[in-house]
This record gives structure tokens, C-alpha cells and sequence, in this order.
């Protein structure tokens, strides 16, 4: 079982070259539409933790995710712990056992899947367009060559920072 996460966030510029370029590597299409994000605490007690729980929709499908701070690692690494979950009986314990929504947003998302990385071509507004690459730390450099992308286009904030100013 995957408890870490290794991603790199980019800026992104052109999505239909992205699109092709992805294409063109066999990246395949595995999702799309609208990803609604919502971060729930009780109190401040997860955040002074440096702990985030997020429970996502996309589509049809919800997942409860418990995320930790970042570690020191060339990309961004955390600890990451995901479930499929049942979205309105999940709200309805959290809400039960005090945890309240404290951030939310809504994004736009596109989702490759190459060898064992995922790939996220998002669509936030006010902040304009994304790519994220997911994967074994030695896929993401292959990628990020591949795609044309460099250091400089790499987007270091997370979207809770971004979007709140939120330190994690």
C-alpha cells in the first residue's frame, strides 16, 4: 500500500501541445471534468499538525484523503493516505463527529495515466493553468524532458497556498 507521494507542479502555457505531446508517449485519457475539493478540521488540531483532510468529488467517485507535510526531497513528497469513500455518509459522520469544512475549491481537471505516473492538467480560476506529474521520483524528470517543461516553470506553492495562503 502507496503512503507517499512524490509530484512536481508546473505552469502551463499550452495545454493543446501538452495534450499531443502526451499523446504522442502513450499517455492515455482516464478522467475529466470538474474536481470540487473540500478540507476539513476540527478546530485548527489537524493544521497546527501539519495534517490536511480533503474529501474530493470528481465525476461520480469521492475520496477521502489524509495528507502530511512536505519532506525534503527534490520534488514535492508527503505522506498521502487515500480511500474510496460514499461521499454524503462520509459528510454526515465528519459533520457528526465536529470535523467542519474549513477550505473548499473547484477546479477544472484533465487525467493521464503513462507507465505508472499520472499526469493532471488543471484549470484553476483566478490562477490560470497547471500540470502535475505523480509518479516513481526517476519518472518525473523523464516527463518533465519530454513535455519541454523547466525548473523555471515549476510551481513550488500548493493550491491551499495559493489559493489561502495556507502554510503547510
Amino acid at each position: 500500500m502507496k503512503f507517499f507521494e512524490i509530484e512536481q507542479k508546473y505552469k502551463m502555457t499550452d495545454p493543446k501541445r501538452v495534450r499531443a505531446a502526451l499523446k504522442k508517449m502513450g499517455a492515455r485519457k482516464i478522467a475529466g471534468g470538474t474536481e470540487t475539493n473540500e478540507f476539513f478540521d476540527l478546530g485548527k488540531q489537524l493544521r497546527e499538525r501539519r495534517l490536511a483532510m480533503r474529501l474530493r468529488t470528481y465525476g461520480k467517485k469521492a475520496v477521502l484523503t489524509l495528507k502530511g507535510p512536505r519532506l525534503k526531497s527534490r520534488f514535492t513528497k508527503r505522506m498521502e493516505i487515500e480511500a474510496p469513500v460514499d461521499y454524503g455518509p462520509l459528510k454526515t459522520i465528519l459533520g457528526l463527529a465536529g470535523f467542519k469544512v474549513v477550505k473548499g475549491y473547484k477546479k477544472e481537471r484533465e487525467l493521464y495515466r503513462l507507465g505508472q505516473s499520472l499526469i493532471a492538467l488543471d484549470w484553476l480560476p483566478r490562477f490560470g493553468r497547471f500540470l502535475e506529474i505523480e509518479g516513481p521520483l526517476q519518472s518525473i524528470p523523464r516527463i518533465e524532458k519530454k513535455l519541454g517543461l523547466r525548473d523555471s516553470d515549476r510551481e513550488e506553492r500548493s493550491y491551499l497556498q495559493m489559493l489561502f495562503n495556507w502554510k503547510q
